[in-house]
């Protein structure tokens, strides 16, 4: 008989609930790999638990809960939390220090991101597309003299990652070397997606008003990455051609925030942040599809 851990069963429970409140009037088409969609009656009390899509251990500040990390904000749902999910709002402060598993506390960085798959699931072979919404709390601005990482997939040796979206003004250890958006690339307020090298290979700007829809499909086979997006309820559309990323090494999802420092050499351990921060993105259609044969939600 097939075994199953608690955290699989309780998964597939999560998946099966939010299908069940989608209809055919949702734009999500393809097969679901990694579901972070949050029901309309989810308490922040579930993020804490093995119930919840995302690691309730991972990756947040030291004695932090997620239910404390969380809110939920009051906004319209995202293109593809129609019909019945609600966002999600991460949050960080000055307590968002990181100390990982035989390390020590991470304080250059103030981070929080909700983590998604352990490295070696089904969203690491194949095609795969990532797909996230965002909007901004205009009581809870990010401080763009700073740089940001939001949405990246990070590499299994923790090196690096396969793709991800920043924001702020890049430091100098992070600025690409070869990227087709020359130095346009490097505006602080402008969205900057990366991908292994760092380089960037499309932006757009912030929207301090709507939501923004965007998608990133990594081809493992034929290590390439291809970028979509769009804004409110607009479908999405590429915005990029297919682009030779190494994909290699497998990787973890994360969806958050991590506040680099300024004025810093090795940017996890040293340099500045200031104090008294209350900062927030807000986040909805967060999954992973299987995007075998072409297929992309729009």
């Amino acid at each position: 008989m097939a075994k199953f851990s608690i955290k699989t069963l309780l998964f597939a429970s999560w998946i099966a609930l939010s299908s069940a409140h989608r209809k055919d009037s949702s734009p999500i088409k393809c097969p679901i790999t990694l579901w972070g969609g949050v029901p309309s009656n989810a308490t922040l009390s579930l993020f804490d638990t093995n119930a919840s899509p995302f690691s309730p251990n991972y990756t947040k500040g030291m004695n932090l809960t997620w239910s404390s990390i969380l809110r939920f904000p009051s906004v319209k749902p995202s293109r593809f939390d129609l019909p019945s999910d609600k966002a999600i709002e991460v949050t960080i402060n000055d307590s968002s220090i990181f100390l990982p598993g035989g390390g020590k506390p991470q304080i250059g960085f103030r981070r929080a991101g909700l983590l998604m798959g352990n490295g070696s699931d089904a969203s690491n072979v194949g095609v795969k597309t990532f797909h996230w919404s965002v909007r901004q709390d205009k009581e809870m601005k990010m401080n763009l003299t700073h740089e940001y990482m939001n949405v990246w997939h990070e590499r299994n040796d923790y090196a690096g990652n396969q793709f991800s979206i920043n924001a702020g003004v890049m430091l100098v250890q992070d600025k690409p070397t070869d990227s087709n958006v020359s130095t346009t690339g490097l505006d602080r307020r402008l969205w900057k997606i990366l991908d292994r090298d760092n380089d960037v290979v499309w932006t757009t700007e912030i929207d301090w008003d709507g939501w923004q829809n965007f998608a990133v499909t990594l081809d493992y086979g034929n290590n390439t990455l291809q970028v979509y997006y769009s804004s409110g309820q607009e479908s999405l559309k590429a915005v990029t051609d297919p682009l030779p990323n190494d994909n290699s090494g497998g990787g973890q999802y994360q969806i958050g925030m991590a506040k680099k420092p300024t004025e810093t050499l090795g940017v996890v351990y040293d340099g500045f942040q200031e104090s008294n921060i209350h900062e927030g993105q807000i986040y909805g259609g967060i999954f992973v599809e299987d995007s075998s044969g072409g297929c992309i939600s729009k």
